[in-house]
């Protein structure tokens, strides 16, 4: 699926460009070693050891250590001393360090991160150039800095946005089906490890066929926003709904418990009936409750909801079944 590819392209770049700042800061250790600079060279070597954990952490646990925030210290730090022991050169690897803010940092830090940088630059350029070189250099780092901070603000909004719709029912806005099953396994995977309670509260709309049918499927459609806004409204922000059939939902409780889970389950069933939807009758919703057992698989916990659905259908729906 996209998110999956999103994932991986995010993996993938924080592991070749760490790879290469891992190279690059070896090398630099030896040349500043030769050199003499050996305060530039023990910095380097520091960053070449960073790079090489931060590699570690991502292939072997697929982690990005710290989010690439200890990178500041090495790095941007080794750029700045060469700017001040080398002036002559040492403003070209200036530019290559406001790039590599944006690519090994999260945006976020990155931004605060090459104002702080490109103000340091400044201060040494004011201290070693004359005012036309100056003015030159400032331009030309505003305009990297622009552009670097540009393209990587509208390719985050790009993963952002895929990210939504490939997670995200259209309509409800609810997460969509792949997403639930995808959550269901790291639930139960995290429950296994831990020990940490879940229950999973299964629902759909009593008789949606019939409002469709009777109002048309623009004003069903409208039934669903509302039911699913409703709900949301509710849920804790570590609670998850999902959009797992027509009229079905799925409401995925974190840390908690059966009977906590009834408990929520019944307050959203009366909810969703006292809602106003304008048209002349009720909108009600039938569900089961189950909480996560030992020896459950994502199957079997799917299907003991949907048999507690069944009964409070049977039973004469508008009610709300638990099943242990």
């Amino acid at each position: 699926m996209v998110n999956n590819e999103i994932e991986q392209y995010k993996f993938n770049i924080h592991l070749y460009f760490n790879a290469l700042g891992g190279i690059a800061a070896f090398l630099f250790c030896v040349i500043q070693g030769v050199r003499g600079d050996t305060i530039t060279a023990f910095i380097s070597l520091l960053g070449g050891v960073y790079f090489t954990i931060i590699i570690y952490t991502l292939v072997k646990k697929h982690h990005y250590l710290w989010k690439g925030r200890v990178f500041v210290l090495f790095i941007p730090i080794t750029i700045l001393n060469i700017l001040h022991i080398h002036p002559e050169f040492g403003i070209f690897w200036a530019y290559v360090g406001i790039i590599s803010f944006f690519l090994l940092l999260e945006f976020k830090d990155a931004c605060i991160s090459v104002v702080i940088f490109d103000a340091l630059t400044f201060y040494l350029v004011n201290l070693n150039y004359p005012l036309p070189v100056q003015l030159r250099i400032y331009a030309t780092l505003l305009l990297v800095t622009i552009f670097t901070f540009l393209l990587s603000f509208f390719i985050n909004r790009l993963l952002l946005t895929l990210n939504v719709l490939v997670t995200r029912d259209s309509l409800t806005n609810a997460l969509n089906r792949h997403t639930f099953h995808t959550s269901i396994e790291n639930t139960l995977s995290t429950f296994l490890r831990y020990k940490t309670p879940a229950s999973l509260f299964i629902f759909d709309l009593d008789k949606f066929k019939s409002i469709n049918d009777t109002y048309g499927h623009q004003t069903g459609d409208r039934v669903l926003v509302t039911v699913s806004k409703t709900i949301q409204n509710r849920l804790r922000g570590s609670d998850r709904l999902f959009r797992y059939g027509g009229e079905e939902f799925a409401v995925l409780l974190v840390q908690t418990g059966q009977d906590d889970a009834f408990k929520l389950a019944e307050e959203l069933r009366t909810l969703v009936e006292k809602q106003e939807y304008n048209i002349d009758r009720a909108v009600t919703i039938s569900g089961g409750v189950s909480e996560v057992r030992e020896a459950d698989s994502v199957n079997s916990w799917i299907e003991r909801c949907d048999m507690a659905l069944y009964e409070a259908k049977s039973g004469g729906r508008n009610k709300v079944i638990m099943r242990t």
